[in-house]
């Protein structure tokens, strides 16, 4: 429903994440080595044909029951949405 993007600058795991995120979901795009994570963001909409989209940061692993399928409530178009993370070291999630 919405663009997905993939933010990555130097973090050692991107390109193994971002070919395991392209393998599940082909049409997701990728900005890479912007300075600054706002930048990386105004050039990650810039992609974007939707009115909204979901950023996946490079050292993110998509679980493999997670899927990009929530709809955006009309009202709520002008907010940020955060998902839950797991830390895989010591399993919490935040």
């Amino acid at each position: 429903m919405y663009d997905i993007v993939f933010i990555s600058y130097d973090e050692l795991s991107a390109d193994e994440n971002y070919a395991a995120l392209k393998a599940r979901f082909p049409m997701a795009k990728r900005v890479h080595g912007v300075k600054g994570i706002h930048q990386a963001h105004i050039k990650a909409a810039k992609k974007c044909f939707t009115k909204m989209f979901w950023i996946v940061d490079a050292d993110a692993i998509i679980m493999d029951d997670f899927n990009f399928d929530y709809v955006v409530p009309d009202h709520q178009l002008d907010h940020v949405h955060v998902w839950r993370a797991k830390n895989p070291i010591n399993g919490l999630e935040y």
